[in-house]
Protein backbone atom coordinates (compact mmCIF):
# COMPACT_ATOMS: atom_id res chain seq x y z
CA UNK A 1 0.00 0.00 0.00
CA UNK A 2 1.09 3.50 -0.72
CA UNK A 3 2.34 5.81 2.12
CA UNK A 4 -0.65 8.27 2.86
CA UNK A 5 -3.42 6.02 0.62
CA UNK A 6 -6.06 4.09 2.31
CA UNK A 7 -7.79 1.04 0.57
CA UNK A 8 -9.83 1.24 -1.99
CA UNK A 9 -13.63 0.91 -1.60
CA UNK A 10 -15.95 -1.31 -3.06
CA UNK A 11 -17.19 1.07 -5.43
CA UNK A 12 -14.23 2.40 -6.77
CA UNK A 13 -13.10 -1.38 -7.44
CA UNK A 14 -16.35 -1.41 -9.55
CA UNK A 15 -15.30 2.09 -11.26
CA UNK A 16 -11.84 0.82 -12.23
CA UNK A 17 -13.25 -2.37 -13.11
CA UNK A 18 -15.89 -0.41 -15.57
CA UNK A 19 -13.43 1.86 -17.56
CA UNK A 20 -11.14 -1.38 -17.76
CA UNK A 21 -14.25 -3.27 -19.67
CA UNK A 22 -14.47 -0.34 -21.86
CA UNK A 23 -11.35 0.17 -22.62
CA UNK A 24 -10.86 -3.43 -23.45
CA UNK A 25 -13.36 -5.01 -25.81
CA UNK A 26 -12.16 -8.17 -25.34
CA UNK A 27 -12.52 -7.95 -21.51
CA UNK A 28 -15.83 -7.04 -22.44
CA UNK A 29 -16.44 -10.13 -24.11
CA UNK A 30 -15.52 -12.39 -21.49
CA UNK A 31 -17.34 -10.61 -18.27
CA UNK A 32 -20.75 -10.67 -20.94
CA UNK A 33 -20.11 -14.80 -21.78
CA UNK A 34 -18.84 -15.42 -18.36
CA UNK A 35 -22.36 -14.01 -17.04
CA UNK A 36 -24.28 -15.60 -19.39
CA UNK A 37 -23.47 -18.86 -18.23
CA UNK A 38 -23.77 -17.77 -14.73
CA UNK A 39 -27.21 -17.44 -15.17
CA UNK A 40 -28.18 -20.36 -17.34
CA UNK A 41 -26.40 -22.63 -14.46
CA UNK A 42 -28.73 -20.88 -12.15
CA UNK A 43 -31.63 -20.99 -14.30
CA UNK A 44 -30.98 -24.59 -15.13
CA UNK A 45 -30.07 -26.24 -11.58
CA UNK A 46 -32.16 -28.34 -10.51
CA UNK A 47 -34.48 -28.78 -13.28
CA UNK A 48 -35.49 -32.30 -14.60
CA UNK A 49 -33.65 -33.18 -18.19
CA UNK A 50 -37.14 -33.69 -19.75
CA UNK A 51 -38.26 -30.75 -18.41
CA UNK A 52 -35.50 -29.04 -19.28
CA UNK A 53 -35.60 -30.55 -23.30
CA UNK A 54 -39.51 -29.70 -23.38
CA UNK A 55 -38.97 -25.96 -22.55
CA UNK A 56 -36.32 -25.98 -25.33
CA UNK A 57 -38.16 -27.38 -27.71
CA UNK A 58 -41.12 -25.49 -27.42
CA UNK A 59 -39.33 -22.15 -26.35
CA UNK A 60 -40.93 -21.61 -23.04
CA UNK A 61 -40.83 -18.93 -20.21
CA UNK A 62 -38.25 -19.82 -17.16
CA UNK A 63 -41.22 -19.61 -14.50
CA UNK A 64 -43.14 -21.70 -16.96
CA UNK A 65 -40.55 -24.51 -17.08
CA UNK A 66 -39.54 -24.30 -12.82
CA UNK A 67 -43.39 -24.23 -12.44
CA UNK A 68 -44.34 -27.62 -14.48
CA UNK A 69 -41.11 -28.83 -12.75
CA UNK A 70 -42.18 -28.55 -9.48
CA UNK A 71 -45.45 -30.25 -10.04
CA UNK A 72 -43.71 -32.63 -11.60
CA UNK A 73 -42.02 -33.50 -8.67
CA UNK A 74 -45.17 -33.75 -6.33
CA UNK A 75 -46.68 -36.39 -9.33
CA UNK A 76 -43.98 -38.79 -9.34
CA UNK A 77 -46.01 -41.91 -10.13
CA UNK A 78 -47.82 -40.31 -13.21
CA UNK A 79 -44.49 -38.50 -14.62
CA UNK A 80 -43.95 -40.59 -17.75
CA UNK A 81 -47.47 -39.88 -18.77
CA UNK A 82 -47.85 -36.79 -17.70
CA UNK A 83 -44.71 -36.01 -19.46
CA UNK A 84 -46.31 -37.28 -22.81
CA UNK A 85 -49.32 -35.59 -22.49
CA UNK A 86 -48.09 -32.48 -22.05
CA UNK A 87 -45.73 -32.56 -25.25
CA UNK A 88 -49.43 -33.88 -27.19
CA UNK A 89 -50.77 -30.86 -25.94
CA UNK A 90 -47.67 -28.29 -26.66
CA UNK A 91 -47.14 -29.24 -29.51
CA UNK A 92 -50.25 -27.88 -31.99
CA UNK A 93 -50.43 -24.61 -29.60
CA UNK A 94 -50.26 -21.21 -30.71
CA UNK A 95 -48.80 -19.73 -26.83
CA UNK A 96 -47.26 -22.86 -25.30
CA UNK A 97 -45.84 -21.05 -22.16
CA UNK A 98 -49.63 -20.24 -21.80
CA UNK A 99 -51.00 -23.21 -22.17
CA UNK A 100 -48.80 -24.71 -20.32
CA UNK A 101 -49.45 -22.94 -17.22
CA UNK A 102 -53.02 -24.01 -17.21
CA UNK A 103 -51.91 -27.32 -17.54
CA UNK A 104 -49.88 -26.56 -14.49
CA UNK A 105 -52.82 -25.05 -12.55
CA UNK A 106 -54.92 -27.73 -13.26
CA UNK A 107 -52.14 -30.09 -11.86
CA UNK A 108 -52.04 -28.21 -9.13
CA UNK A 109 -55.93 -28.27 -8.31
CA UNK A 110 -55.74 -32.18 -9.33
CA UNK A 111 -57.97 -31.83 -12.00
CA UNK A 112 -55.12 -32.81 -14.87
CA UNK A 113 -55.92 -35.72 -16.70
CA UNK A 114 -53.73 -35.45 -19.72
CA UNK A 115 -54.86 -36.92 -22.82
CA UNK A 116 -56.74 -39.98 -20.81
CA UNK A 117 -58.82 -42.13 -23.69
CA UNK A 118 -62.14 -41.31 -24.11
CA UNK A 119 -64.84 -43.46 -23.77
CA UNK A 120 -65.71 -45.44 -26.80
CA UNK A 121 -69.16 -43.35 -27.77
CA UNK A 122 -67.02 -40.09 -27.34
CA UNK A 123 -64.21 -41.86 -29.58
CA UNK A 124 -66.46 -42.53 -32.37
CA UNK A 125 -68.39 -39.14 -32.32
CA UNK A 126 -64.56 -37.18 -32.12
CA UNK A 127 -63.83 -39.54 -35.08
CA UNK A 128 -67.07 -38.70 -36.99
CA UNK A 129 -66.48 -35.09 -36.86
CA UNK A 130 -62.83 -35.08 -37.19
CA UNK A 131 -61.86 -33.68 -33.96
CA UNK A 132 -58.35 -33.57 -32.65
CA UNK A 133 -56.90 -35.13 -29.91
CA UNK A 134 -56.95 -32.22 -27.40
CA UNK A 135 -60.42 -31.47 -28.46
CA UNK A 136 -61.87 -35.04 -27.79
CA UNK A 137 -60.67 -35.59 -24.56
CA UNK A 138 -61.18 -32.75 -23.21
CA UNK A 139 -65.22 -33.64 -24.49
CA UNK A 140 -65.01 -36.95 -22.70
CA UNK A 141 -63.70 -35.07 -19.00
CA UNK A 142 -66.87 -32.57 -19.77
CA UNK A 143 -69.19 -34.91 -21.10
CA UNK A 144 -68.12 -37.42 -17.91
CA UNK A 145 -70.43 -34.64 -15.57
CA UNK A 146 -73.30 -34.08 -18.11
CA UNK A 147 -76.63 -35.87 -17.13
CA UNK A 148 -77.39 -36.69 -20.67
CA UNK A 149 -73.71 -37.04 -22.67
CA UNK A 150 -75.77 -38.76 -25.61
CA UNK A 151 -78.53 -36.35 -26.37
CA UNK A 152 -75.45 -33.55 -25.82
CA UNK A 153 -73.47 -35.07 -28.65
CA UNK A 154 -76.15 -35.26 -30.73
CA UNK A 155 -77.09 -31.75 -30.23
CA UNK A 156 -73.61 -30.83 -30.74
CA UNK A 157 -72.74 -32.98 -33.67
CA UNK A 158 -75.57 -30.63 -35.91
CA UNK A 159 -73.41 -27.70 -35.06
CA UNK A 160 -70.14 -29.47 -35.47
CA UNK A 161 -71.33 -30.82 -38.78
CA UNK A 162 -71.83 -27.45 -40.24
CA UNK A 163 -68.49 -26.36 -39.53
CA UNK A 164 -65.31 -26.40 -41.35
CA UNK A 165 -63.12 -26.40 -38.27
CA UNK A 166 -65.04 -28.75 -36.14
CA UNK A 167 -62.29 -28.74 -33.13
CA UNK A 168 -62.13 -24.74 -32.90
CA UNK A 169 -65.64 -25.03 -32.24
CA UNK A 170 -65.88 -28.03 -29.86
CA UNK A 171 -63.81 -25.97 -28.10
CA UNK A 172 -65.57 -22.84 -27.85
CA UNK A 173 -68.21 -24.71 -27.05
CA UNK A 174 -67.19 -26.17 -23.83
CA UNK A 175 -67.22 -23.28 -21.71
CA UNK A 176 -70.80 -23.66 -21.60
CA UNK A 177 -71.05 -27.63 -21.39
CA UNK A 178 -68.49 -27.08 -18.09
CA UNK A 179 -71.07 -24.56 -17.02
CA UNK A 180 -73.79 -26.89 -17.17
CA UNK A 181 -75.76 -24.91 -19.91
CA UNK A 182 -77.63 -27.08 -22.74
CA UNK A 183 -76.56 -27.43 -26.11
CA UNK A 184 -77.96 -24.64 -28.13
CA UNK A 185 -80.22 -25.58 -31.39
CA UNK A 186 -78.38 -25.18 -34.41
CA UNK A 187 -79.70 -22.40 -36.57
CA UNK A 188 -76.83 -21.56 -38.54
CA UNK A 189 -76.06 -22.25 -42.22
CA UNK A 190 -73.10 -24.58 -43.42
CA UNK A 191 -69.78 -23.26 -43.96
CA UNK A 192 -67.74 -23.77 -46.95
CA UNK A 193 -66.04 -27.15 -46.77
CA UNK A 194 -68.34 -28.65 -43.76
CA UNK A 195 -69.87 -31.99 -43.60
CA UNK A 196 -73.26 -30.83 -44.44
CA UNK A 197 -71.57 -28.95 -47.40
CA UNK A 198 -69.83 -31.30 -48.99
CA UNK A 199 -73.02 -33.40 -48.32
CA UNK A 200 -75.52 -30.80 -50.21
CA UNK A 201 -72.66 -30.54 -52.83
CA UNK A 202 -73.11 -34.47 -53.20
CA UNK A 203 -76.71 -34.46 -53.62
CA UNK A 204 -76.33 -31.69 -56.46
CA UNK A 205 -74.01 -33.78 -58.40
CA UNK A 206 -76.38 -36.67 -58.00
CA UNK A 207 -79.36 -34.38 -59.38
CA UNK A 208 -77.05 -33.60 -62.07
CA UNK A 209 -76.50 -36.60 -63.25
CA UNK A 210 -79.68 -38.28 -62.31
CA UNK A 211 -81.22 -35.12 -65.06
CA UNK A 212 -78.89 -35.83 -67.78
CA UNK A 213 -79.55 -39.46 -67.87
CA UNK A 214 -83.66 -38.78 -68.03
CA UNK A 215 -83.04 -36.40 -70.62
CA UNK A 216 -80.72 -38.88 -72.97
CA UNK A 217 -83.46 -41.56 -71.92
CA UNK A 218 -86.13 -38.85 -73.44
CA UNK A 219 -84.18 -37.87 -76.18
CA UNK A 220 -83.44 -41.58 -77.00
CA UNK A 221 -87.25 -42.10 -76.46
CA UNK A 222 -88.13 -39.31 -79.32
CA UNK A 223 -85.66 -40.40 -81.47
CA UNK A 224 -87.37 -43.35 -81.30
CA UNK A 225 -90.66 -42.35 -81.64
CA UNK A 226 -89.40 -40.22 -84.77
CA UNK A 227 -87.79 -43.25 -86.24
CA UNK A 228 -91.56 -45.17 -86.06
CA UNK A 229 -92.99 -42.33 -87.62
CA UNK A 230 -90.55 -42.34 -90.39
CA UNK A 231 -91.06 -46.37 -91.24
CA UNK A 232 -94.78 -45.32 -90.88
CA UNK A 233 -94.69 -42.60 -93.49
CA UNK A 234 -92.84 -44.62 -95.72
CA UNK A 235 -94.74 -48.01 -95.37
CA UNK A 236 -97.83 -45.46 -96.41
CA UNK A 237 -96.26 -44.23 -99.35
CA UNK A 238 -94.61 -47.54 -100.69
CA UNK A 239 -98.42 -48.54 -100.29
CA UNK A 240 -100.17 -46.14 -102.24
CA UNK A 241 -97.42 -46.01 -104.89
CA UNK A 242 -98.18 -50.10 -105.04
CA UNK A 243 -101.80 -49.43 -105.21
CA UNK A 244 -101.28 -47.22 -108.16
CA UNK A 245 -99.27 -49.53 -109.81
CA UNK A 246 -102.01 -52.09 -109.61
CA UNK A 247 -104.88 -49.79 -111.31
CA UNK A 248 -102.64 -49.30 -113.72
Amino acid sequence: MFPGLGMASGSDMSQMQAAMILQNPEMAQHFTRQAAEQYELQTNMGLNPEVKELAEHFNLEDRCARALDQQLKLRKDTFTEDMAAIWDILEGARSPSGLLMVKVREMAEGTFRGFSTPEEDVQKFAKQYKLDVQASAKLAEVLAKRQDPKGDMEKIGKHLERSNKPSALMMLMLKDLRLGNPVQECSHAPAIGSKVHNRELEKEKREKRSRSRRDRDRRSRDAGRDRDRHDRDRDRRRSRERSRDRRR
